[in-house]
């Protein structure tokens, strides 16, 4: 009887045993940040495997209300012992090591979050494996920016988009900050090709500002064609009136402020953009 007891319980094992969440260890890193109410928090992640290493540095500042059972106080010790835990909408960081003088360190161990996944499923997302889970957890996913996306008319996007989104620096802020704008982007993919190609808060706000209506192509076109806000500062500082496209013109034709101020110093007060392009592809 123990023995077909033993057997039974080695079976249920067996088939539970692919279900089990993978275990995700790592270390972490303290130390004082200079935003004020929060600390800089690393979480730094490796697997080695027979084929091929999985690593992940993630380094920011995170509020102090967001790490439970330690202080700035206990970060500022003389070598304190200390357990904490890190929470985050897909899981929990339980960590522990030594904290000394601003600056602390040890391990960690990642906990996943059982109902998060029910959390996906009912906005229509699915269900994410033990490894994306924990990549929401690592990238610092919030359920509130799936929640933002859906309710402005995003396109429904995927896990495998919502942790790409995560990776890319796609976050709350960043979405309210385009959204504030009157930016709508739709979709993870443009979301994503925004942050990749520098487009900015303070990018976007000044060229709202300067060219109000102007759509997510042309913000990412400007800042493929290398204009900053400091170039469009510059340009609007010497009262030559342009549009978007205008700025594209005279940053790919290498028309810069001093080219025009150079040009007005020889009494070319009055060029339109088409002129001063002619001129400086004649080599003036």
């Amino acid at each position: 009887m123990k023995i077909a007891l033993i057997a039974t319980c080695m079976l249920l094992l067996g088939t539970l045993a692919p279900a089990l969440a993978d275990e995700y260890t790592g270390t972490w890193t303290l130390e004082h940040s200079s935003q004020p109410g929060s600390v800089q928090l690393g979480l730094r992640y490796q697997k080695i495997t027979a084929t091929g290493n999985s690593e992940w540095d993630e380094s920011r500042s995170v509020a102090w209300t967001d790490l439970h059972g330690i202080t700035n106080a206990d970060l500022d010790s003389n070598g304190e012992q200390k357990s904490f835990s890190v929470g985050r909408d897909a899981g929990t960081f339980q960590a522990q090591g030594s904290l000394s003088h601003g600056h602390g360190a040890g391990t960690w161990t990642f906990a996943p979050s059982a109902s998060f996944g029910e959390q996906l499923r009912r906005r229509g997302i699915g269900s994410p494996s033990s490894l994306q889970q924990f990549e929401f957890a690592m990238s610092g996913f919030q359920l509130s920016t799936l929640d933002q996306l859906l309710a402005s008319g995003f396109q429904r996007p995927s896990i495998a988009d919502l942790v790409s989104m995560m990776e890319h620096g796609v976050s709350d802020r960043y979405i309210q900050e385009m959204r504030g704008l009157g930016l709508r982007p739709n979709s993870a993919q443009t979301l994503i090709k925004m942050r990749d190609h520098g487009v900015g808060s303070s990018f976007a706000t000044a060229v709202m500002k300067a060219f109000p209506g102007t759509s997510v192509d042309t913000l990412i076109e400007l800042r493929d064609h290398g204009v900053g806000t400091s170039y469009m500062q510059e340009i609007a500082r010497l009262g030559l009136r342009v549009s978007a496209d205008d700025l594209i013109r005279l940053r790919d034709h290498g028309v810069s402020s001093s080219f025009i101020e150079r040009m007005r110093s020889h009494g070319y007060t009055h060029l339109s953009v088409d002129e001063l392009i002619r001129l400086r592809d004649s080599g003036f």
